[in-house]
C-alpha cells in the first residue's frame, strides 16, 4: 500500500473510519487542521463556517482549500454555513449535516470569538459576541448533536477551550471567562450524557501558531518547551479523544500548551 493512497483506505485511528463529524469554525487555523485530520482517519466531515461580508473573499479561499484537502482523502463532506450563536441556524446546520453525511457521531465545538482589551473599555455587545459564540453556541450545538447521538447509541463531543480556561490573563477577561464557562459546560454535560454513551471532553490549547495568532511566537519565552504549538498537534489530540483509544475518557479538559500553564503557576509560587 503506497503513501499516495487516501488515508481513508489506510489504517486510521481506531474508531474514526466511517464516523460522521461536524467541526465548527472549520475553515482555517485549528479548525481546518481538525477537519482535515478526521478526513485523514477516514471520517466523513461537515465543515462549518461563518461568512462575513467583509471577509468573503478570504473565507471563500479558506473554504476551498479546506474542502479540497478533505476531499483528497476520499470521504464524504458537507459545507455548512451558520452562526453558531443562532438557535435556528444551529438546528438547520445539524439537520443538514445528518442529511448529507448520514448521521452525526462526533461534534467539535471549535468556533469562537476573541475580544481583547481592558475590562473597563469592553461593552455589553463585546460580552454578547464572545459568550454567544464560545458558550451559547457550544451549548446549542451540543444539545442538538446529543439528541442525534443518543438515537445512534452514543458519540463524542470535544470542546476547544484555551489555556485561559485555567489561567487568567489581563486584557482577556471576557475570553478567559467564556472559556472557563465552556470548561464547566464540558464537565456538566459529561455527567448528564454518560448514560447515553456520549463522552464530552475539552482540549485547552496554549499559544498555537495560526494565521490569526500573530503573537504566538512572542510568547516563546513563557513556554517551557520553547516554541508555540502547531494546529496539527491540537488536531491529533482532538482525533484521539474522538476515537476508541479514549473510550474511557470523559469530563476531562486536557492542556496542550507546552507546559505554559505550569510555568505560570510556578512563577506565582516563587
Amino acid at each position: 500500500m503506497t503513501m499516495t493512497e487516501p488515508a481513508a483506505a489506510r489504517e486510521g485511528m481506531r474508531g474514526l473510519k466511517g464516523k460522521n463529524v461536524l467541526v465548527t469554525g472549520g475553515t482555517s487555523g485549528i479548525g481546518q487542521a481538525i477537519a482535515v485530520r478526521f478526513a485523514e482517519h477516514g471520517a466523513n466531515v461537515a465543515i462549518n463556517y461563518l461568512r462575513m461580508p467583509e471577509e468573503a473573499s478570504e473565507t471563500e479561499e479558506q473554504v476551498r482549500a479546506c474542502v479540497y484537502k478533505v476531499r483528497q482523502e476520499g470521504v464524504r463532506d458537507a459545507l455548512v454555513g451558520a452562526d453558531v450563536s443562532n438557535e435556528d441556524e444551529v438546528a438547520r446546520m445539524v439537520a443538514q449535516t445528518i442529511e448529507e453525511l448520514g448521521g452525526l457521531d462526533v461534534l467539535v465545538n471549535n468556533a469562537g470569538v476573541t475580544v481583547a482589551g481592558p475590562a473597563l473599555e469592553l461593552t455589553a455587545d463585546d460580552f454578547d459576541a464572545v459568550f454567544g459564540a464560545d458558550v451559547r453556541g457550544a451549548f446549542l450545538l451540543s444539545v442538538a448533536a446529543a439528541r442525534e447521538m443518543r438515537e445512534r447509541g452514543g458519540g463524542a463531543i470535544i470542546n476547544v477551550t484555551s489555556v485561559h480556561e485555567h489561567v487568567p490573563r489581563p486584557g482577556f477577561s471576557l475570553y478567559a471567562s467564556a472559556k472557563a464557562a465552556l470548561g464547566m459546560l464540558t464537565r456538566s454535560l459529561a455527567l448528564e450524557l454518560a448514560a447515553d454513551g456520549i463522552r464530552v471532553n475539552a482540549v485547552a490549547p496554549g499559544a498555537i501558531a495560526t494565521e490569526r495568532n500573530e503573537e504566538a511566537q512572542e510568547l516563546t519565552d513563557e513556554i517551557p518547551l520553547g516554541r508555540p504549538g502547531e494546529p496539527d498537534e491540537v488536531a491529533d489530540l482532538v482525533a484521539y479523544l474522538a476515537g476508541d483509544g479514549a473510550r474511557y475518557v470523559s469530563g476531562a479538559s486536557i492542556l496542550i500548551d507546552g507546559a505554559m500553564a505550569q510555568q505560570v503557576f510556578y512563577r506565582r509560587a516563587e
